[in-house]
């Protein structure tokens, strides 16, 4: 019986004699075919396998989605790298030799070791690719983030959001984060974005703490206050560009030059603000949502929020859907960040 691949009517011929083989000599001096088992590629396998499994080149090229003339050559290729026939032509279509139903052993074990390979990390990157990790603030997650998650999950079911608050700038490398809504300095040169805005920082106390205290007149009357917190704790929110803002430096150099109450992490100086416990340097928009008074409304610190994000989470569909919803959600909120009471009211509204 002729040897043949993908023996049937269209097969596409034999290989010429004149192709490139791979030629070597042994000891005696006698040249040699050597098979190219090096350069047999995993797909190669996977080919012959399909064909076996129906015992047809032409159905399994119709289940592969290629042509039979594609598959009878690739399948010639196998078996020039290995230096034997693997089919048989029938009437039916192929029958595999002695070499091929050797082979079909052990590539119907490798097939089954990666189809298992292959759904356990579709599995995985499925599982990640759905999930979105965002860093952000603790007041700016309770008070701008949260109440969008509802909305979010409205244009896409799908999204698995995993949002880590702190104020501290993270290594993204090892937090493996996506998405980063970052106040003050940019940080990190791994992150690209965009400044989407700015947000008012101010003093801000209890009425109770006002009632008992009074409010200061002027930045100079901060050193007869209670004082909560400092900008060590805003990490590196403190940087050269912030140092030049009066309110920044008047309330460092008053916390400096007397005992003040030092909170970690910084979302207690909210509450310790709320319990009288004195003042404290607070998001504007982020402390009116909470109802405290602010003191010395005149003197404000701007600072630049910035959506950033890692370059390779633009390969994910995810991400990139929460990236533009984000964007455009800080674009339409900005006069709430600098504390614009009318904005707040809307907002209120909204969430």
């Amino acid at each position: 019986m002729e040897n043949v691949v993908g023996g049937e009517a269209a097969c596409g011929g034999s290989v010429s004699d004149a192709e490139p083989r791979n030629i070597g000599v042994d000891t005696t001096g006698t040249t040699q075919h050597k098979p190219r088992l090096t350069e047999t590629n995993w797909d190669l396998f996977r080919l012959f396998f399909s064909v076996a499994r129906t015992g047809s080149v032409n159905r399994a090229a119709r289940d592969l989605g290629m042509s039979q003339p594609t598959l009878s050559r690739r399948l010639k290729e196998l078996e020039r790298n290995i230096g034997a026939p693997l089919f048989f032509r029938v009437s039916s279509g192929v029958k595999l030799t002695q070499e091929g139903q050797d082979l079909l052993r052990s590539a119907e074990e490798m097939v089954r070791s990666f189809e298992e390979f292959h759904r356990d990390l579709s599995l995985r990157v499925g599982h990640r690719s759905t999930a979105v990790k965002i860093s952000a603030t603790e007041g700016l997650t309770k008070h701008w983030l949260l109440p969008r998650v509802k909305k979010l999950r409205a244009l896409n079911p799908q999204i698995r959001l995993e949002i880590n608050s702190t104020v501290e700038q993270q290594n993204l490398a090892t937090s493996d984060l996506d998405l980063v809504i970052r106040i003050g300095h940019p940080g990190d040169s791994e992150l690209v974005g965009r400044r989407v805005g700015t947000i008012a920082f101010g003093l801000f106390a209890s009425d109770s703490y006002l009632a008992e205290r009074g409010a200061p007149s002027s930045l100079n009357e901060l050193v007869d206050h209670e004082l909560i917190g400092s900008m060590a704790e805003y990490g590196r929110l403190h940087n050269e560009r912030t140092s030049h803002i009066t309110l920044l430096t008047a309330f460092n150099s008053a916390a400096n030059s007397r005992s003040t109450l030092s909170l970690t992490p910084v979302v207690n100086h909210f509450a310790a603000t709320a319990e009288g416990l004195g003042l404290a340097f607070l998001p504007v928009p982020f402390a009116l949502a909470e109802g405290l008074v602010r003191v010395l409304p005149d003197d404000t610190a701007i600072l630049d929020l910035w959506l950033l994000r890692r370059r390779e989470s633009d390969l994910r569909k995810m991400t990139k859907q929460v990236w533009r919803f984000l964007e455009a959600e800080l674009t339409n909120t900005k006069p709430w960040f600098v504390g614009q009471r009318s904005a707040q009211k809307r907002l209120q509204q909204v969430a």
